[in-house]
C-alpha cells in the first residue's frame, strides 16, 4: 500500500503541462464499463511521478522477498520500492530485459503500457525497467509512454476494472503471455479470495480459460499457503515455492484430495500434511521425475485405503519430529528449508521407506491381480470354446480351413499339456 504522502494525480499534471500527449490514440483490448475509449490518450510520463504495481501478480508472488514490511513510494519521495522492485524484474528474466532495452535504445518504445491516474504502472513493468535503467546508465531524461487512466485502487469498483483491462492485455484478448504459474495462482488468489473483485467465473471469462482451470489454480495458492505455514515461513512467502520448483505438485494434488475427501473436515487436513510431508521429500531428494513420483503417492496412497493406512501409522512419529524441526527456525528461503531438511534426515529416511513399501507393495498387489484376471480370462474363452462345442456361438466350422483347424487343436493339446503341469505347480503351492 502507499504510505502517508499525498497521491499525485496524473490527469492534473497533464493539466498544468508537465505530461505531454504522444497524438496516439489507443485501443482497449476490452471493454470497460463507464469508460469511453474515444476519451483516452496516449502520453509522454516522467519516470519519477510513476511507481511498480504490488498488486500485480508477478511483483505480488516475490515482494516478501524483500521486506516484510517494504512501503509502496513514488522515486522522488524514497526509491527503495522500485529500485528493489526493478531488480526483481532484472533477475527474473535478464536476457529478455536487455533485448528491451535495446529496442527501445535503437527504436524508442514501440508499445504503449497502461497506468493508473496516481501513476500505479499496471502494464508494461519490462519496459518501464528498461527506461528507468536506460535513465540511470545514460543520464538522458526517459519517458514512459503509457494510456492514463481515470481510477485509482482507492475504490473497489475501481479495482475491477483494472482487473478486467490486465486480464485482458495481460491473458486474454491480446494474447497469453508466458505467466509464471506461481504468479498466476497468486494472482488468482488475490483477486477472488482476498479482495473479492471477480468470482471463479468473472475471472475464467475475462481471462479466457475454464471455470475448472480458475478453481484449480485458486485451490493450489490457498493449499501453497497452507503449506508455506506449514513449513514455518510466511505464507506470501511464494518465491520459495517458484525457487524449489514444486507447483505442479500443488496443482495435481487439488482436484486429487478434492475427488478423494469431498466431505473435507479432520480427514482431509490430516492427508494435506501427510501431503506435505511427501512434498518435503521431493524437496530434500531433488529429483527430476516429481510429476510421476506425485502419480504414484496420490494412486497408491491417497486412493487406497490400505495404502494410507500403513503410510500413516509408519509415518506419524517422523512427520511429528519433521514438524518440531521446521518450527526450531523461520524459513526465508529455499536455501533456509533445505537446511533445516539436511538435519531431518532420519525423518525423511522413515517417510521416503514407508513410501517406497506402499507403492511397491501395491505396485506387486497390481501385477497379482493382473495376472489373475488374465488366467480367468483364458478360462473363460475355454468354456465358451466348451459351451460352443469346440467354438464360440458367434462362429462354426465352416469359416475355417483344415490348416487352420489344425493350429487350432495343437494350441490346444499345449494348453492341456501346460494346465496338468501348472495344476501340480499349484497344487504343492497349497
Amino acid at each position: 500500500m502507499m504510505g502517508k504522502s499525498e497521491k499525485i494525480s496524473l490527469l492534473e499534471k497533464v493539466q498544468d503541462g508537465l505530461v505531454d500527449k504522444t497524438g496516439a490514440k489507443p485501443k482497449l483490448p476490452t471493454t470497460i464499463t463507464d469508460l469511453n475509449q474515444e476519451t483516452l490518450e496516449v502520453y509522454r510520463i516522467p519516470l519519477k511521478f510513476l511507481y511498480y504495481n504490488d498488486r500485480n501478480g508477478r511483483i505480488a508472488s516475490v515482494i516478501s522477498r524483500v521486506s516484510d514490511d517494504i512501503k509502496v513510494a513514488y522515486e522522488f519521495e524514497d526509491n527503495n520500492y522500485n529500485k528493489s522492485i526493478e531488480n526483481m524484474i532484472y533477475e527474473a528474466n535478464t536476457s529478455a530485459l536487455k533485448n528491451t532495452k535495446k529496442s527501445i535504445k535503437d527504436k524508442g518504445q514501440q508499445v504503449f503500457g497502461y497506468v493508473l491516474d496516481d501513476g500505479r504502472v499496471i502494464d508494461g513493468n519490462r519496459r518501464f525497467t528498461a527506461l528507468r535503467q536506460l535513465e540511470q546508465e545514460t543520464g538522458n531524461t526517459f519517458y514512459f509512454e503509457a494510456v492514463i487512466l481515470p481510477f485509482t485502487y482507492d475504490k473497489k469498483t475501481d479495482r475491477a476494472k483494472i482487473k478486467q483491462l490486465e486480464l485482458a492485455i495481460q491473458m486474454g484478448i491480446e494474447g497469453k503471455q508466458d505467466y509464471d504459474k506461481v504468479d498466476e495462482a497468486v494472482d488468482i488468489y488475490q483477486t477472488i479470495e482476498v479482495e473479492k473483485l471477480m468470482t471463479v467465473a468473472d475471472y475464467a471469462n475475462e481471462s479466457n480459460k475454464t471455470k475448472k482451470t480458475i478453481e484449480k489454480q485458486l485451490g493450489s495458492a490457498k493449499l501453497i499457503r497452507k503449506f508455506l505455514d506449514f513449513i514455518n515461513a510466511q505464507e506470501n512467502s511464494y518465491y520459495i515455492i517458484k525457487d524449489a520448483g514444486i507447483y505442479s505438485l500443488f496443482e495435481e494434488a487439488v482436484p486429487k484430495l478434492d475427488k478423494a475427501y469431498p466431505k473435507g473436515g479432520p480427514s482431509l487436513e490430516d492427508a494435506i500434511e501427510k501431503f506435505f510431508s511427501f512434498v518435503l521429500l521431493q524437496i530434500q531428494s531433488g529429483t527430476s521425475t516429481r510429476a510421476y513420483a506425485g502419480r504414484d503417492y496420490f494412486e497408491n496412497i491417497v486412493f487406497s485405503n490400505e495404502g494410507s493406512h500403513q503410510f500413516n501409522t509408519e509415518t506419524e512419529d517422523a512427520i511429528d519430529g519433521l514438524r518440531d524441526k521446521l518450527e526450531e527456525k523461520r524459513v526465508e528461503s529455499t536455501a533456509d528449508l533445505k537446511s533445516t531438511l539436511s538435519q531431518s534426515i532420519p525423518e525423511l529416511r522413515e517417510v521416503s521407506s514407508s513410501y517406497n513399501k506402499v507403492v511397491s507393495k501395491s505396485k506387486r498387489n497390481a501385477n497379482v491381480e493382473s495376472f489373475i484376471e488374465n488366467v480367468k480370462s483364458m478360462s473363460e474363452s475355454l468354456n465358451d470354446m466348451e459351451k460352443g462345442n469346440g467354438l464360440p456361438s458367434s462362429l462354426n466350422f465352416e469359416q475355417f480351413n483344415l490348416k487352420q483347424l489344425k493350429e487350432i487343436r495343437e494350441m490346444l493339446i499345449k494348453i492341456n499339456n501346460c494346465s496338468r503341469e501348472l495344476i501340480d505347480i499349484y497344487e504343492n503351492e497349497i
